[in-house]
């Protein structure tokens, strides 16, 4: 019972990076602890000698301290990687599922892929039922085009038969105009 709640946890932990060189995490802890030694001697404003005496007097170099934080992480990291070397004995002397559960349990209905399968068969009448209506809204859309384009059509004779009233009432007008002058 235990390993079915470890095992995710392991499985995560076993793709994790190898533990760093023990010297390089001693530089870098080295470097974040004694930080004030590099800065007083690059800061003063005297000889290199002189410097390097003063960086020396103003920092406490506590080496067993620095020394014994490097010990306990590369210690922590050792005790990581050797427990998740014992989670990969673990993962891989787990049997698979099909040896320890029976034959006839195997192949019994599954709900999930039944309720699957039903909505597979749903979504497929659903797609059906859109394909139908955008071809019907397409024909649709068409017969208004067509609609839209006979009324333009009549509409531009309508105008162009009122462009002639027009034109012919203005010179029926000038033709009146002229015989009542006359």
């Amino acid at each position: 019972m235990f390993k079915k709640y470890v095992k995710p946890i392991l499985l995560f932990n076993r793709s994790q990076a190898k533990a760093p060189n023990i010297i390089l995490v001693y530089l870098l802890i080295w470097l974040l602890w004694h930080h004030r030694f590099f800065i007083d001697l690059f800061i003063s404003q005297a000889s290199v000698s002189e410097r390097l005496h003063l960086a020396l007097a103003n920092n406490e170099h506590q080496y067993m301290m620095v020394l014994l934080l490097t010990g306990t992480f590369y210690g922590l990291r050792l005790l990581y990687l050797y427990f998740s070397q014992k989670a990969d004995e673990i993962i891989e002397e787990d049997e698979p599922i099909e040896s320890k559960i029976q034959n006839d349990q195997l192949f019994k209905e599954n709900k999930d892929v039944i309720r699957l399968l039903e909505l597979l068969e749903e979504t497929k009448n659903k797609l059906a039922a859109t394909r139908a209506s955008e071809a019907q809204m397409k024909t649709e859309k068409i017969a208004a085009i067509n609609r839209v384009r006979a009324l333009q059509n009549e509409l531009e004779e309508v105008k162009a038969d009122l462009d002639i009233m027009v034109n012919s009432n203005a010179e029926l007008t000038a033709k009146l105009k002229q015989n009542v002058t006359a």
